[in-house]
Parts: structure tokens; C-alpha cells; sequence
């Protein structure tokens, strides 16, 4: 990972945790928490600094995922961290790192017409499937509560993880929290993939991040889980969380061609997104495109801070 979305460890909020509540069903709390795993599985160059964040936050362990030096998926390049902590394992995946070639392939790399699920997606899940699918399995075994988050690419990665881990490893209870995640596949996989969990994830999205809206319905992607939404530089209503598991908000707009025209206009006009981060970085960020600042991880922190 890079600068880019790293984040300065004094931003790192020390109540992160303080609401995490691995027993009560849906929680803003615990959102918030997987929120903050979620950025903190960007600093896998620094595993120092994970510990000390780690500790801050209670948590009994924290540890970078462990992926094979040599893969036999050479373009795919996935990070994350696993922790325990209130009695609960967690996962959390690294997003899209700009200056990460191999992330981005992951990200355009949708595979065969056939398939239904974005390839690029399964083939970044199975780089780090040995260590993630082995916490699972002990997860099983102790009927130890799992919770599974992603931010961007590490959202879908997350997805398509909890699927797998369904039909391999024999999960059927886990809550995944998801944040500006794209569409990670089509009919047959969402189906299965709401059937199984789709009443435990939630999937959030914040302003008019562009992320979510992509791959497009018409090309035959849809998403999962719960949908909730928020304003550019809002708060997360947990009463606005849908029940159903059907939604595939946003979207470009009704017409593909000129929502996508509409979606490319927004880029460049509205509000600033704000942000909670004081570094030069942060303050920068204001200068990008409302509609890709308001997809950046810190923007998603703010909008579940208490």
C-alpha cells in the first residue's frame, strides 16, 4: 500500500471500538468499527503500527494477512488484517491502492461473459484464501461470532470470501460490512449469496460515490446485502437501512448512456466532500472529483463518527 490511503496514526480514532457490540445484531457501533478495520488494512507496510492501533482499540490480536510471496495469480495483490477482540474474529480487507497496477486489473478484469462472478474480484479472494479460510474454519468450529469488511476492492474481495467460505468451509452465520462496494456479481451468485447472508450485510455507501455503481445492471451485475445510504458529509441513519436485499442503489441513472454522461458531469460539480483528516493529504483530497472523494475511506469513518 501506499501514502495514498494510508492514514496518519494520530487520525486514527481511539473510540473506534468503543460501541463494537458482536452480539446485538446490526449496530451503527459496529459499523463504525468495520469501518476503521476497513482503513486500517490499508497500513500492511507497517505492522508495528497496526499493533499500536490494535491495542488502542482492545483488541486481543491484530496481524496482517499472511499471502504467498509467489502466487500462481500474479496480478492480484490483496491485503487486509485479521484480529479477535469482544469475543469475535474479524477480516478486513485493503481497498484499491491507485498506484497499484495489480489492483487495478483485479478491478477491470471481469473474466468470462459465463461467469457470475467478476473474476478479477475471485482471483484477488483466492490469493490470501489459506490464511483467511483457515480463521474461518476455527471460526466454525468454536461458534465464535465472525465479521468480515472491506472498503472498495477489499469490499467485493469480502463478498466474494463469505461465499466461498459458505460452500467450503461451512459458515452460515457471519455479518459483513461493506463500504463503497462495486457490483461483485450477476443472478446465480447474488441469489446464492443473499440466501446465505445476505440478511447480515450491510452495505453502505456514502454522497454520490461512483464506486458502488459499477459494473453496471446492464452488463448483468448486481449487488448484495442490505443497502443504506447517506449525504456528502453525513451521518449513517441506521432507520434508512432497507430490510430487503434486492436493492441495486446507486445507479447511473435510468438510461445507462446518459446516466453515465450525468455520473461524469457530477464528477466535477457539487459541494466538497468533507473530511475529518487535518493532514496535508487530507486537505488535498477536497480537490478531487466530489463523486471519487466522497468513495475515500476517511469519508465513510466521518459518516458513522458518533
Amino acid at each position: 500500500m501506499s501514502i495514498l490511503v494510508e492514514l496518519p496514526e494520530e487520525e486514527y480514532s481511539a473510540t473506534a471500538f468503543a460501541d463494537f457490540a458482536p452480539a446485538t445484531g446490526f449496530s451503527i457501533g459496529t459499523a463504525r468499527a468495520m469501518a476503521w478495520m476497513s482503513q486500517l488494512a490499508y497500513e500492511t507496510r507497517w505492522p508495528d503500527k497496526i499493533a499500536r492501533v490494535g491495542r488502542m482499540w482492545g483488541l486481543d490480536s491484530v496481524r496482517p494477512l499472511e499471502v504467498p510471496v509467489e502466487s500462481i495469480l500474479p496480478l492480484s495483490d490483496t491485503r487486509g488484517i485479521l484480529a479477535t477482540g469482544g469475543g469475535a474474529a474479524i477480516i478486513a480487507f485493503a481497498g484499491t491502492d491507485p498506484l497499484s497496477l495489480r489492483n487495478w486489473i483485479s478491478n477491470l478484469y471481469l473474466g468470462r461473459p459465463s461467469a457470475d462472478v467478476h473474476e478479477g474480484f475471485q482471483a484477488a479472494a483466492a490469493v490470501a484464501w489459506a490464511d483467511v479460510g483457515t480463521v474461518i474454519e476455527q471460526c466454525v468450529a468454536d461458534d465464535r461470532p465472525l465479521f468480515i469488511a472491506g472498503h472498495s476492492l477489499g469490499a467485493a474481495i469480502a463478498i466474494v470470501t463469505a461465499d466461498r467460505a459458505c460452500s467450503e468451509k461451512n459458515l452460515r452465520r457471519a455479518e459483513v460490512h461493506l463500504f463503497g462496494a462495486p457490483r461483485a456479481g450477476k443472478a446465480e451468485f447474488v441469489d446464492r449469496y443473499n440466501s446465505s447472508l445476505g440478511a447480515t450485510t450491510y452495505r453502505f455507501v456514502h454522497g454520490e460515490d461512483i464506486v458502488p455503481t459499477v459494473p453496471p445492471v446492464e452488463w448483468g451485475f448486481h449487488h448484495v446485502g442490505r443497502f443504506l445510504q447517506c449525504e456528502r458529509g453525513g451521518r449513517f441513519d441506521p432507520a434508512r437501512l432497507l430490510d430487503r436485499v434486492d436493492s441495486d442503489e446507486p445507479s447511473p441513472g435510468d438510461d445507462f448512456v446518459s446516466g453515465i454522461a450525468l455520473r461524469v458531469r457530477d464528477l466535477f460539480a457539487g459541494p466538497l466532500s468533507p473530511t475529518s483528516r487535518n493532514d496535508a493529504l487530507g486537505r488535498l483530497s477536497q480537490l478531487l472529483a466530489p463523486s471519487i472523494a466522497d468513495h475515500l475511506p476517511d469519508r465513510y469513518c466521518h459518516a458513522l463518527a458518533p
